[in-house]
């Protein structure tokens, strides 16, 4: 183990104590409860803030996007007059809502992309045909 012998060797846990949270059920729900409800595991696009409406992210702008057909992903964004270019789409989802009445209905393919400017989240609203700014996450 060469001059760290010691320091590898050294057991940190009093007799007893288990280092592990997760060993049991009863010790791993409440964990993984909490989790989920940490702002962090949701969509940037799904944080509101209780009295604007808006969390500090989240933008909700018709964009400009050029489409490439050959991934079937977006390739370049402009947002507030400067171009993205999307490096790697991240993560990809739809968003079907209240489809059952025509006043409240929202058809929207999502899109997380990385840039060299950041984290986006981008929406193709299916119902008005149009690119939408939903989120900013990094």
């Amino acid at each position: 183990m060469g001059r760290n012998r010691a320091i590898k060797a050294f057991d940190p846990r009093r007799t007893g104590d288990s280092l592990d949270l997760l060993t049991a059920t009863d010790t791993r729900a409440p964990v993984i409860l909490e989790l989920l409800k940490s702002p962090w595991v949701a969509r940037a696009s799904d944080l509101t803030f209780p009295t604007s409406g808006f969390a500090g992210k989240r933008h909700e702008r018709e964009i400009e996007v050029v489409w490439d057909a050959g991934r079937g992903a977006p390739r370049s964004f402009v947002f507030d007059r400067r171009r993205y270019v999307v490096d790697a789409i991240v993560q990809a989802w739809a968003v079907e809502r209240s489809w059952w009445d025509p006043r409240r209905r929202l058809s929207r393919r999502c899109y997380r992309v990385l840039t060299r400017g950041g984290l986006y989240d981008l929406a193709y609203d299916r119902l008005e045909d149009r690119w939408l700014l939903v989120g900013v996450v990094d």
